[in-house]
C-alpha cells in the first residue's frame, strides 16, 4: 500500500494492458465507503468498447445529493503478482483525486475488498489478505476494537460508534476522505463538545461539490474489548454539513425485510484512520488495532 503526503489515502499501484496492447501502470484509490470500483474518464477510451458491459450501468451518489450515471466495463489488471478483475463504473466527470507525479486510474470499492478478502493495514501501511482466526483473535489483545458487520449489515458501509454525554450516533470509517464529517444536526443538539472555527472548506465528491463549515469536535469513541465497553475520549477537526451523511431508505429496508437504522450522523477520514493505526479487515470484518505489531504477507 502507497501512503500519499498530506492525505494519507491508501493507494495500489497496478499495471494494465491497454487496448494496443502496450503495458501502462497507475494508482487505484482504495475507499471503504465507496460501494462499487470507479474508473477516471480517460479510462474509456484506454480499455476499449470489449471491456463495456452493454445495458448496464451504475447510479452514482454524492454528498451533495447528485446523482450521475455511469457506464459499467469489465477492467483487468496486475497487483501483488496476481491478476484481478472486476467490474468498474466509468464516470463522466474527472476524479477528485490527484497524486503529483502519478497517474491515479480510479478507485477500488468496499465490494471488491469485502470479495477478496482484503485488509487495509494502517499499523504497517500495508494491504493484504484476511487470516484472522476468529478461535485464536481475542479482542483483549487490541487497543481498540469492533465488528464491521454491524454497519455492513444495514449500511453495506464500515462504521463505529461514537457517544458523547448520552446521545450516540452511527459514523463511517471512510479510507477515501480526507476530511471527517459530522452533521450540523448532532452538534444542535448540544450534545457533542464543538467550537466553530469560523471558516469554511469545499468537500470535493465525484457527483459535485459541497461547502461546509469547520469546527473542533471532541467525543468518545466505543471499543469493545472482551465483552465491555470502552470509550476513548477524541478530538478532531471536522467539517460540518448540513445534511445527513447517508439516511437508510426505508421502502429499502422494508422490501429486504431489514429494520430501518438510524441515520449516519458522522464520518471519520483517512487522516484519522490513519493517525490511530487501525487495520480495516474485510474478510473478518473488523476493525481493530493490534497492541503488538502483526505481519502478514502483502498482497
Amino acid at each position: 500500500m502507497v501512503r500519499m503526503e498530506g492525505d494519507a489515502a491508501p493507494f495500489v499501484e497496478v499495471g494494465y494492458v491497454d487496448k494496443n496492447a502496450e503495458e501502462h501502470t497507475g494508482l487505484l484509490m482504495l475507499d471503504s465507503c465507496s460501494m462499487g470500483n470507479i474508473l477516471c474518464p480517460e479510462m474509456a477510451d484506454c480499455i476499449g468498447m470489449l471491456s463495456k458491459i452493454e445495458g448496464e450501468g451504475t447510479r452514482l451518489y454524492s454528498i451533495a445529493h447528485e446523482t450521475i450515471e455511469a457506464d459499467n466495463v469489465r477492467f483487468s489488471f496486475a497487483m501483488g503478482g496476481s491478476i484481478w478483475s472486476d467490474i468498474f463504473c466509468i464516470t463522466p466527470r474527472p476524479l477528485p483525486v490527484k497524486v503529483k507525479g502519478m497517474n491515479v486510474l480510479g478507485i477500488l470499492g468496499i465490494r471488491f475488498l469485502t470479495q477478496f478478502r482484503l485488509v487495509i493495514d494502517y499499523g504497517d501501511y500495508t494491504l493484504h489478505t484476511s487470516e484472522v482466526n476468529h478461535e485464536n483473535f481475542a479482542s483483549t489483545d487490541c487497543d481498540f476494537f469492533f465488528p464491521m458487520e454491524i454497519g455492513l449489515k444495514y449500511y453495506g458501509l464500515p462504521v463505529v460508534c461514537v457517544r458523547q454525554n448520552g446521545k450516540e450516533i452511527v459514523t463511517l470509517v471512510d479510507t477515501g476522505a480526507t476530511n471527517n464529517m459530522i452533521t450540523r444536526t448532532s452538534l444542535e443538539e448540544k450534545a457533542f463538545d464543538c467550537k466553530l472555527l469560523h471558516d469554511k472548506d469545499v468537500m470535493q465528491g465525484v457527483t459535485g461539490n459541497v461547502e461546509v463549515d469547520l469546527a473542533r469536535v471532541g467525543f468518545q469513541l466505543v471499543s469493545l474489548i472482551g465483552d465491555e465497553e470502552v470509550e476513548i475520549a477524541c478530538r478532531a477537526r471536522f467539517a460540518v454539513t448540513p445534511d445527513y451523511i447517508y439516511e437508510p431508505k426505508e421502502e429499502y429496508c422494508e422490501m429486504s425485510g431489514k429494520e430501518v437504522p438510524p441515520p449516519v450522523e458522522m464520518l471519520l477520514c483517512a487522516p484519522f484512520i490513519a493517525n490511530k493505526r487501525w487495520a480495516l479487515d474485510f474478510g473478518s470484518k473488523i476493525i481493530y488495532k493490534r497492541k503488538t505489531k502483526h505481519v502478514l504477507d502483502i498482497v
